[in-house]
Order: structure tokens, then C-alpha cells, then sequence
């Protein structure tokens, strides 16, 4: 499994960002998983690596909040996310933990 945070300089929410994904990593009990931090560079890099502002958390290559039901549209800006306690600059735990569960699952199946 593998746990990409997409980051721009310009937005400053990357620390709080690592520590919900360890968090959650914890919460989920899963092991040997890469974190990976990845700088984006403005909105055409943004553009090709389907980023939909900062911070862009994904499992597995999915995003922890849209799933398989992205949009089309991408930014280089700052992101917020609808959360359980409404817009918020990063995801919710939960958000990543059920992505966790979500890629744990496709795994077993093989997919």
C-alpha cells in the first residue's frame, strides 16, 4: 500500500497533514505502508498529476475524499475539504482510514 500527500510551498499544511496520515495509519493498524510527500509545482504539474489543490491525499492512488469519483478540475492552490466538522484545510482522519480499509480490501481481493 502506498500513501501519496501532494504539497505546494505556497499552502502550510503539510505537518498537520503527516501527523492525521500517521494517525490514521496507526488507527487502521497498517503496516509497512510508504508515505510519500510529493512537491507540486505549479497548476500544469498540478494538472498532470491529477492534484486538486494542497494538500491531495491519496491511497493507493485514490483520493480520500472523491474515491473513484474525481473531477476533472485541478489546482496548484490551497485545498479544503468537506469534512464531518465542515470545511477544513486538511482531511479528516476518518477519511483516510477509510480509504485504508477501502485499499486493505482491494488488496485481498486482488484488485
Amino acid at each position: 500500500m502506498k500513501i501519496e500527500v501532494f504539497v505546494t510551498r505556497s499552502c502550510g499544511h503539510r505537518d498537520q497533514t503527516n501527523e492525521i496520515v500517521n494517525e490514521a495509519l496507526a488507527e487502521s493498524g497498517a503496516e509497512g505502508v510508504e508515505v510519500a510527500v510529493v512537491e507540486v509545482e505549479g497548476a500544469e504539474e498540478a494538472r498532470i498529476k491529477k492534484v486538486f489543490g494542497s494538500p491531495t491525499v491519496r491511497v493507493n492512488g485514490m483520493d480520500v475524499e472523491y474515491g473513484e469519483r474525481e473531477p476533472e478540475e485541478t489546482s496548484a492552490g490551497c485545498r479544503y475539504y468537506s469534512t464531518p466538522d465542515g470545511w477544513k484545510p486538511v482531511p479528516a482522519r476518518g477519511m483516510i482510514v477509510r480509504s485504508i480499509a477501502v485499499a486493505k480490501a482491494r488488496e485481498a481481493r486482488g484488485a
